[in-house]
């Protein structure tokens, strides 16, 4: 390398080096003012070029926050990791909340359940709510429905609204994809009107009816074999269509009925 560009190589650096405390600085001013994408990006910076580790230990949690807050919380519970062991008491605490709630957003239940093992039994009550409430998602979201209903009722304040919203909740354990499925393998459509898919149901019913139909006057008018080749597959292919889609219809109806318990359910402990 050229001494003049080594130079001003050295120079840049040296005087990059005396500026990270001014990035570190201007970060926290984007993070206090809630720009979160350029926060991280002015976080990341001063890590890279902090060779020292002198900043790591006042960079991790904001880091961890604004990813939290940008949706990237995979890499948000890396930062949390980090952020763990440069903080104590209420702070670590507050970190393995925030934790654990990337791993419910991520649906690593296990690993959640993890940290909130980690936990301490003697939690003011603030953080056991939250410990509490975070224990609820996670049984519900296995669908320990039961345990659910109780964690729910212990942070909630109307324990009735939890209860009738659990009640929904059974009678939505009632509905059964097999059941739909052989529904509509009994009658076309059947198994979707079950569902509460009207419209597929009609659909999948005209549809088949129309093709068995078609095949019965096409072996009236000429003959069973035209009709075989002629219209059963494709009668064979809209039937098994149909009872496969019912099941699958079925499941969605269950999962699209329990998110909005679950979100209902939410909303009644945040209230």
């Amino acid at each position: 390398m050229k001494p003049a560009i080594f130079l001003i190589l050295i120079t840049s650096l040296s005087g990059f080096s005396q500026d990270i405390e001014q990035s570190f600085l201007f970060a926290n001013t984007l993070y206090a003012n809630q720009q979160y994408q350029e926060a991280q990006e002015t976080y990341k910076r001063v890590l890279f070029f902090d060779k020292e580790n002198q900043y790591g230990s006042r960079v991790y949690r904001n880091m961890a926050n604004c990813l939290y807050e940008t949706g990237s919380f995979a890499e948000a519970a890396y930062y949390y990791d980090l952020a763990y062991f440069t903080h104590t008491g209420d702070e670590q605490i507050e970190i393995t909340l925030k934790k654990a709630s990337c791993h419910l957003i991520l649906q690593e239940y296990n690993l959640a359940q993890i940290e909130l093992f980690n936990l301490p039994e003697d939690l003011s009550k603030g953080y056991a709510e939250q410990k509490t409430f975070y224990e609820a998602m996670m049984a519900f979201a296995i669908e320990d429905f039961t345990k659910a209903e109780q964690l729910f009722k212990q942070v909630a304040s109307d324990t009735l609204v939890i209860d009738q919203l659990f009640r929904e909740n059974d009678k939505i354990n009632k509905l059964s994809p097999k059941k739909a499925k052989i529904l509509s393998i009994i009658f076309p459509g059947l198994g979707q009107f079950y569902a509460g898919d009207i419209k597929n149901g009609l659909n999948s019913m005209i549809l088949t009816g129309g093709l068995f139909y078609l095949g019965l006057r096409s072996a009236i008018n000429t003959s069973l074999i035209d009709a075989t080749i002629s219209v059963l597959p494709w009668f064979q292919r809209y039937y098994s269509g149909g009872f496969k889609k019912a099941e699958v219809i079925a499941e969605a109806k269950i999962k699209e009925r329990r998110f909005k318990v679950f979100n209902e359910l939410l909303d009644e402990v945040e209230d």
